[in-house]
């Protein structure tokens, strides 16, 4: 697409006025398209509405403006800088901004990634913290925000990776947080644990080893991608963390690939609670346990200072037309635990399992859309997100 681009760029320059017809005047040669510089390709500006979840307890009417320079074709990535701003509003006053800035080629050995975010969820879920807490349908029925709590979050962080050698990377992240929790309801989870309110801000830092080894990054199917840091914030009180994360892509056939994903984190000191939910992972945060690390779970279902995770995905491409439109069908399983008041462990015992089936339709090189259904410990849950999963 970027070298379609770049070729009609060129036309604009190509297509003036030939040179004076003086037969003592040598033109000029024809520029090839391939020898346009990747950082003189246009600038472009795509805007569009969607509706997500996750918020209020209902459906979020968002729109995305994104203004992003193309990478050349061959590229890992299909852009090499972007400044993304997205606004969203939902039911009971839930609302979001958020503005982010990545540059993943921005020089050969230096890439960058920054965000601003606001957000507040009137109807964010809470289940409590450790591997034992209950999810009853029945007296969320009875009590409605038995599981909810009205959060607002603030979040600015920077990172920075620089390439070592090869495709090992090192990562440093600065982040400033600020969390707001408050009770919706006397009988709440939230509120029998924390009281009316809690109000936390948390100052950290993370360095990290990144080992990427993919043959892409908007759509892997072949290699594996590590990442392994260190976290000390101020959270609560001093807090430090140290993570381990893995993710394996290998192709068997033509359409046919397996992949798969491994994780581990702990936590030690005071961590705020938002802390025990999260991994800082490289240019992004996962988000724990339930969701996207378990999507037979809701989000956020199981927190805690330890968390130890898995996944396992088989895919079969359906559909495949040169980059312009594929459909896939995954099966897959995920499989996880957390650990509060004890430390992490390898262990099978207790683990949280879910799996399911999805279909997966992908637009050019980067829009990917996915429904699937899944069923775990609490049931049944269907869903549609944007992007794999990992």
């Amino acid at each position: 697409m970027s070298r379609y681009i770049a070729v009609a760029a060129l036309s604009l320059v190509v297509a003036r006025p030939a040179a004076a017809q003086d037969p003592v005047v040598t033109p000029p040669p024809e520029i090839a398209a391939e020898s346009l510089p990747p950082s003189n390709y246009p600038w472009l500006l795509g805007y569009f509405p969607y509706v997500a979840g996750g918020m209020g307890g209902g459906p979020v009417a968002a729109v995305r403006l994104r203004y992003f320079q193309p990478a050349p074709y061959d590229e890992r990535q299909t852009y090499r800088a972007e400044v993304v701003a997205e606004l969203g509003i939902g039911f009971h006053g839930s609302r979001f901004a958020e503005l982010r800035y990545r540059a993943p080629l921005l020089s050969e050995e230096l890439r960058v990634s920054a965000r601003l975010l606001a957000r507040r969820n009137t109807r964010d879920t809470y289940f409590g913290l450790g591997n034992d807490t209950e999810f009853d349908r029945e007296l969320e029925d009875v009590q409605e925000f038995a599981y909810r709590v009205h959060r607002t979050r603030y979040v600015g962080s920077l990172e920075l990776s620089r390439r070592i050698v090869g495709r090992l990377k090192i990562a440093g992240l600065g982040a400033v947080a600020n969390d707001r929790y408050f009770q919706l309801a006397d009988e709440s989870v939230f509120q029998n644990e924390f009281g009316a309110d809690l109000d936390q801000t948390d100052v950290s830092g993370r360095a990290a080893l990144v080992l990427d080894l993919r043959d892409n990054e908007f759509d892997p199917t072949a290699g594996i991608l590590l990442d392994a840091g260190f976290q000390a914030g101020s959270g609560a009180g001093n807090y430090t963390r140290v993570y381990g994360l893995g993710r394996m892509y290998r192709r068997l056939g033509s359409r046919m690939m397996v992949t798969a994903r491994l994780g581990a984190s702990q936590l030690y000191g005071d961590p705020p609670l938002a802390a025990h939910f999260e991994i800082p992972a490289w240019e992004s945060t996962l988000r724990v346990y339930g969701g996207s690390t378990n999507r037979a779970l809701r989000s956020g279902r199981f927190g805690g200072e330890g968390i130890l995770l898995g996944s396992l995905d088989v895919r079969r491409e359906l559909l495949l037309t040169r980059n312009a439109l594929s459909v896939t069908a995954l099966a897959f399983v995920d499989a996880g635990r957390v650990f509060q008041d004890e430390k992490l462990r390898l262990t099978t015992e207790d683990m949280a399992v879910g799996g399911g089936l999805g279909l997966a339709v992908r637009i050019l090189r980067s829009t990917t859309v996915i429904g699937y259904v899944a069923k775990g410990p609490d049931g049944v849950k269907l869903n549609v997100g944007a992007g794999w999963t990992y």
